[in-house]
């Protein structure tokens, strides 16, 4: 650790008068590597690094450990590159891509066009622990791929399906009956439902089957219509 000087030779100093100390260079970078080599060679083979203001006497030396210096440089980058692509908290670039498609299936879950790595990275958190099963879970998973409201409907939901009303009882089930339009009649037979959707962001059709079936329950049939 030595004393910072500026360019006429004047020890340089904090706003309380203390001298300012170099704390050596960057780890992994080039001088770091170079004085970490110099320091390996065998005393009094070559001159001492210079200290303060001093000059080099060893410029041949130096120039030498650099050139070895910058290739470890190169490595260490590399290296700490490759650590931050090993967790999802750090990934960055392709990398966010590539688990995307390990986790989701090849285009299960695409970077959206001019999408920051900060917000993919939110997306593809949130589906990690999304939940399943349920009707919500559904939707969600579809509007997160297709950006598009999907339209569901369930034979057995009275909210989509409404009842049939008669001469008798007019105003049942909301007034509709058969023959209205716009009407979908229900079923007693449940496991299934249908659902209507647009392509929007994702590739192609398959993209939406391969959500639909990782996220509704086991055992429910879905019919699906998307829209190009």
């Amino acid at each position: 650790m030595a004393r910072l000087y500026d360019e006429e030779g004047l020890v340089l100093q904090a706003t309380d008068g203390k001298a300012l100390l170099d704390t050596g260079p960057v780890p992994g970078s080039v001088e770091d590597f170079t004085a970490r080599l110099r320091s390996l060679l065998p005393a009094g083979w070559f001159p001492a690094p210079p200290q303060g203001l001093e000059e080099e006497k060893a410029p041949v030396l130096v120039a030498i450990l650099t050139g070895f210096s910058t290739v470890f440089a190169s490595i260490w980058t590399l290296m700490e590159k490759c650590r931050r692509q090993m967790r999802l908290a750090t990934m960055s670039d392709a990398f966010l891509d590539m688990l995307a498609a390990d986790y989701f299936g090849v285009d299960g879950l695409p970077r959206r066009a001019s999408e920051s790595d900060d917000d993919y990275r939110a997306r593809i958190v949130a589906s990690l622990v999304a939940p399943r099963n349920t009707r919500q879970a559904v939707r969600d998973a579809l509007f997160a791929v297709t950006g598009v409201e999907p339209v569901i409907i369930e034979p057995l939901n009275a909210a989509d399906c409404h009842a049939q009303a008669s001469l008798a009882s007019p105003s049942c089930g909301g007034g509709v009956g058969y023959g209205c339009a716009g009407f979908r009649y229900g079923s007693q037979s449940g496991g299934q439902f249908f659902l209507e959707t647009a392509l929007g962001q994702a590739s192609d059709i398959q993209v939406i089957y391969q959500v639909i079936e990782r996220t509704a329950a086991s055992g429910i049939t879905g019919w699906v219509r998307v829209e190009q």
